[in-house]
């Protein structure tokens, strides 16, 4: 169900766009609204996943390495399993569904190269799933930053379900 955005909602995000950290007064003065409307309709944003607020990782600034993979599914269950685990593997940045063929483009990321390529050689050994191809990649233009899930301490497994036979099992943070 999509959610209709109105002028005052459209205010809050644009102030929230230009500095997610301002305080509900700053936000509220500038959609020209009351700080309980503000804080009602902030909420409302918030709660039906229309924004969503937090910090945003600079993967240019740390100089990680990127790749887009490109994916296909042999079946329907293979199709769901790839969605499901994929979906939160701590190794994607972004994945996309498509109208032909690949089915999915991935954005990985790794700390280094060989992290990297140790990431799309999980990805080539998927069941009931196809890479069809992947390529060194840049950030997409103008977007730098992604929400990362960063995980203090080294571990030899992804922090995805444990019973998911399609994760990949490499480092997952190399500090």
């Amino acid at each position: 169900m999509s959610y209709k955005l109105d002028r005052v909602d459209l205010k809050i995000i644009n102030s929230l766009t230009e500095d997610a950290r301002k305080t509900i007064t700053q936000i509220a003065k500038d959609a020209g609204i009351s700080r309980p409307t503000a804080i009602n309709r902030l909420r409302k944003l918030r709660e039906s996943n229309v924004i969503c607020l937090g910090a945003r990782i600079n993967v240019t600034r740390l100089g990680f390495k990127l790749a887009l993979v490109a994916l296909k599914t042999k079946s329907g269950e293979s199709r769901q399993k790839l969605e499901t685990n994929l979906a939160v593997c701590p190794r994607v940045l972004l994945l996309l569904e498509t109208n032909g063929n690949p089915q999915y483009l991935a954005l990985l990321y790794g700390e280094n190269t060989e992290t990297l390529v140790s990431a799309v050689e999980c990805f080539k050994s998927f069941s009931g799933m196809e890479m069809v191809s992947w390529r060194r990649s840049k950030p997409p233009l103008k977007i730098e930053t992604f929400n990362l899930k960063v995980f203090p301490t080294k571990s030899e497994l992804a922090p995805v379900e444990k019973n998911a036979s399609i994760v990949p099992v490499f480092k997952t943070w190399n500090a």
